[in-house]
């Protein structure tokens, strides 16, 4: 890391593993006195450092019976729309409809060549101008080449009209509106149309950290305080070497299960099998994060920030999917991305000429001052509403490495809607884990370890290692399941593109 000051007169030190007598100096130990006695943070957690615990801890947890796979379903609609292959005034696939054919025209047959067997005698079909003209089918379809055919007749009462060919290019979808039958004797109607559910599955990860400790070691960490204090989770102040340790090895595996929920990649292959093994020879299983899962969501990219292009990606996002009064957005955003939402809010404001005004001008002692103010909220068309909040998680530059060409980090301008609404009254986003088995805190005992209370020469006691020290180990078994992936949306300048 670059010096921040010419005061500062020693880069920090970074280890992993043991901690030896040799770290102590960089721990303070061996210095000077210091006129601080509790460490000020340079980074403080501006970049992500409990920010990401907090943010995860915040949803809540399904339990599971055991590690493992898990799934859940989404139900889509059950009417579709069906391409069409092509369409035929003889019924033979190879000789489609072109510019000179007159289908329909005075009430005769021609045939449709659709995929799959959705429709049925008596539908009436619409094409991709339903209001333009209906088709009805006269008879069950027949499997043959180029899919199922279909003898369909124009269905109005106008002798002189013709379908326009070009209505009926392969490609062109279709739905159905209903089964029209005749007033008397009728036989049958259209069919009911079904859809199963989409299965979503991930998998439980496990992680592990562990840290070593010598045994000439566990006296200093007790007895020699390090010359600077740090504060702990309960925020009590901390002194010794010995309790900064065990504090950073819990408060680093917090984040480590965080990073793991938020940012977990799978390793699944095409075929469903996890093809990477560990040490013991065994198979490592990794489920998706939460950010791997909205891949499947809605996307966006920018260039230059604008409200409007934000309201079409929105419209797309829930128009016949969403009622207008649950159309809130929350947009989460970095330092930066909170500074493109406030210019291209004051670029829309700066065209509503009735809006303008003198408000912002304070004049107090003599003085004059420009208050802008921060546009944290904009209310658009159609119910749609967007609030955007601070994520400091994407100001980090530990995880986030790439710089914007305009300033700060590229995730800094990233917008996440992370979650719009319920799905069925649950929450969209939840963490899973195994019920009573989420989290493991042990240690082995060697010749010396703190956590034995006391030690007679005369009386043996038992121990697990014959090293002179000790180890510590936590392990964590879960996941993350995010319901409706469509309920989620970023919008991501197109560097990243």
């Amino acid at each position: 890391m670059d010096k921040i000051s010419k005061l500062q007169q020693v880069d920090p030190k970074y280890w992993s593993n043991l901690t030896r007598e040799s770290h102590l100096g960089w721990l303070g130990m061996h210095e000077p006195q210091y006129i601080n006695k509790v460490i000020n943070h340079v980074y403080e957690v501006n970049h992500g450092a409990d920010n990401i615990v907090s943010f995860i801890n915040q949803f809540p947890v399904d339990y599971l019976d055991e590690e493992g796979p898990y799934r859940w379903m989404l139900h889509g609609a059950d009417e579709r729309n069906i391409p069409l292959n092509g369409a035929s005034m003889t019924g033979v696939f190879g000789t489609l409809v072109d510019a000179t054919d007159r289908p329909g025209l005075g009430g005769s047959e021609f045939y449709m060549f659709f995929p799959e067997r959705y429709f049925e005698a008596t539908s009436i079909i619409v094409g991709e101008d339903p209001d333009a003209f209906a088709l009805r089918v006269q008879a069950d379809p027949v499997h043959t080449e180029g899919g199922w055919k279909y003898r369909v007749v124009l269905w109005n009462g106008d002798d002189h009209s013709f379908v326009n060919p070009n209505d009926l290019a392969a490609g062109t979808r279709w739905s159905e509106e209903f089964g029209l039958v005749e007033h008397e004797l009728s036989k049958r109607g259209n069919t009911v149309h079904h859809a199963s559910p989409f299965i979503m599955e991930n998998v439980t990860s496990v992680i592990r950290k562990n840290y070593d400790v010598p045994g000439n070691m566990i006296t200093k960490g007790k007895n020699k305080p390090m010359a600077f204090a740090f504060v702990d989770q309960d925020g009590k102040t901390q002194t010794r070497w010995i309790d900064k340790l065990g504090w950073d090895f819990m408060k680093q595996f917090r984040r480590d299960i965080a990073r793991l929920l938020m940012y977990g990649k799978s390793n699944r292959s095409q075929d469903g099998q996890y093809k990477h093994r560990g040490e013991s020879g065994n198979t490592i299983r990794a489920g998706f994060g939460l950010m791997e899962q909205m891949e499947g969501g809605n996307m966006m990219y920018y260039n230059n920030f604008n409200l409007d292009s934000l309201t079409d990606f929105a419209m797309q996002m829930t128009v016949g999917k969403m009622k207008e009064d649950s159309r809130k957005f929350v947009l989460s955003t970095g330092e930066y991305g909170l500074y493109e939402f406030h210019k291209a809010a004051s670029n829309k404001l700066s065209g509503i000429s009735y809006l303008n005004s003198d408000h912002h001008i304070k004049r107090a002692d003599g003085s004059i001052a420009l208050d802008e103010g921060q546009i944290a909220k904009y209310i658009s068309v159609n119910g749609i509403e967007f609030n955007v909040v601070l994520d400091p998680m994407k100001d980090d530059p530990v995880r986030n490495k790439l710089w914007h060409p305009k300033g700060g980090l590229v995730s800094s301008r990233i917008y996440d809607i992370w979650d719009v609404g319920t799905s069925d009254g649950e929450s969209n986003i939840k963490r899973v884990a195994v019920k009573d088995n989420e989290e493991f805190f042990k240690y082995i005992p060697g010749m010396r370890d703190p956590f034995t209370p006391f030690n007679k020469p005369s009386s043996p006691q038992m121990t697990v290692s014959p090293v002179d020290g000790y180890s510590v180990y936590k392990q964590y078994i879960g996941g993350m399941k995010l319901m409706n992936p469509l309920r989620t949306g970023r919008i991501i300048p197109s560097i990243l593109k």
